[in-house]
């Protein structure tokens, strides 16, 4: 497999994962804060569960990490984990600025420049 098609196979999945995050915040924030003894109740959290949103949410969240099985092959696991939770940390701060317009300090942007630059050093030996 060509190496910049593993790089859109690792972005895809970050992006489906970094999804998932933003719907299960938009989830979070009509379900409201819970408390341990809500949690712990399986009728709540089957009646959660089950809200399209949250279904939803976990679903991405779910598929985003099980379809990175497939670059597996071509790197290392700590490459690729390492990789993928840097992207979908980038693409959730993205889309959480995006759309819901959340406001992040000049840090945070820094950090997603140093987080790119590491992708960009880890990826450095892939093996096609």
């Amino acid at each position: 497999m060509e190496k910049w098609i593993i790089w859109i196979l690792i972005t895809l999945v970050s992006l489906v994962g970094s999804c998932g995050n933003i719907l299960w915040k938009i989830a979070s924030n009509h379900i409201g804060q819970v408390s341990w003894k809500e949690l712990l109740n399986v009728q709540w959290n089957l009646k959660t569960l089950f809200t399209p949103l949250v279904f939803t949410a976990l679903f991405l969240m779910f598929v985003g990490r099980f379809a990175s099985i497939v670059p597996t092959g071509y790197m290392g696991i700590t490459q690729l984990v390492t990789s993928i939770t840097i992207l979908t940390l980038i693409f959730t701060a993205l889309l959480d600025t995006l759309f819901l317009q959340a406001k992040y300090p000049l840090n945070v942007w820094i950090g997603v420049v140093i987080g790119l630059l590491a992708v960009y050093f880890i990826g450095g030996d892939l093996k096609v």
